[in-house]
């Protein structure tokens, strides 16, 4: 049988096949990372609970639950999973510097979760501050080759000033090639608990970005990319925490959560480019 015409919506004709003769698109995996790699991938989760200096007044904290949550969300995404506690400054920057030294080829990425007090652009460690943009300082591609091109992700749960947010009713009222080379900033992510300017809240030995990134990492991981994950992360947490506190200039206050991606491509803790 003969190709049919048909007109289209301009009103000129074109060829109608019988038979539609549809091949499906192959991914594009050059836009998905490579996580299929022989060695598990470092998460290191620095967590500061004692402070020798009582930073601002900030009192000493239990994080048990954010601990238990993310070893095993991240131990179940295939990690390596290192736990530092109440460390210095000097401690932080030479294990960061000790990770960023060792040979990554076969790691798909690196992962590192700060849980502590903060401010602004800082966290505090045990003794003193320790500016958030040092975190990532050690991993940048000169001195950190191993992990170019690949994810390094940081997620840190600790308040970045004193303003609280009291929320609003929703609808209210109704000479190289240029492909060579990249950014020393390309590949890196930063989630944090809250904006810069805003305080970030806890709940018992926990906290409600941690609690609720493990929940849409178990959720999720085996079915969507981060950032869809760290969307629904936000989701969850402006629309389902408000605080309770007997103190009024903190009661009823809400939490919005945050992401800075540079990452490149979409990134899959599954081997997605193997299942395809």
């Amino acid at each position: 049988m003969a190709e049919a015409d048909a007109p289209d919506a301009s009103g000129f004709t074109r060829k109608m096949p019988d038979k539609m003769n549809v091949t499906p698109a192959k991914p594009d995996n050059s836009m998905v990372y490579k996580m299929n790699y022989k060695q598990k991938s470092i998460c290191l989760i620095l967590c500061m609970e004692k402070f020798d200096n009582d930073p601002k007044g900030k009192r000493s904290r239990n994080s048990n639950d954010d601990k238990i949550f993310l070893n095993n969300i991240f131990v179940k995404m295939g990690f390596e999973v290192r736990l530092e506690e109440n460390k210095t400054a000097d401690e932080i920057e030479s294990l960061l510097n000790d990770i960023a030294r060792q040979d990554h080829s076969e790691r798909g990425c690196f992962v590192c979760v700060v849980i502590s007090h903060g401010d602004k652009d800082f966290f505090y460690a045990r003794d003193q501050e320790f500016k958030i943009d040092a975190l990532a300082e050690p991993f940048h591609g000169e001195n950190c080759k191993s992990l170019i091109g690949k994810p390094k992700l940081f997620f840190i749960q600790a308040c970045r000033g004193d303003k609280t947010d009291s929320g609003v009713v929703k609808d209210a009222g109704i000479a190289t090639t240029t492909a060579s080379v990249i950014p020393t900033e390309c590949d890196f992510l930063f989630a944090y608990a809250t904006p810069p300017g805003y305080f970030a809240w806890r709940r018992g030995a926990g906290s409600w970005f941690i609690q609720s990134l493990c929940e849409m990492l178990g959720e999720y991981w085996q079915k969507r990319d981060l950032l869809q994950i760290l969307t629904r992360v936000n989701h969850k947490v402006a629309y389902e925490y408000i605080s309770n506190s007997t103190d009024t200039d903190k009661n009823e206050k809400k939490e919005m959560t945050c992401f800075l991606s540079m990452l490149t491509k979409e990134l899959y803790f599954f081997h997605k480019a193997d299942q395809d």
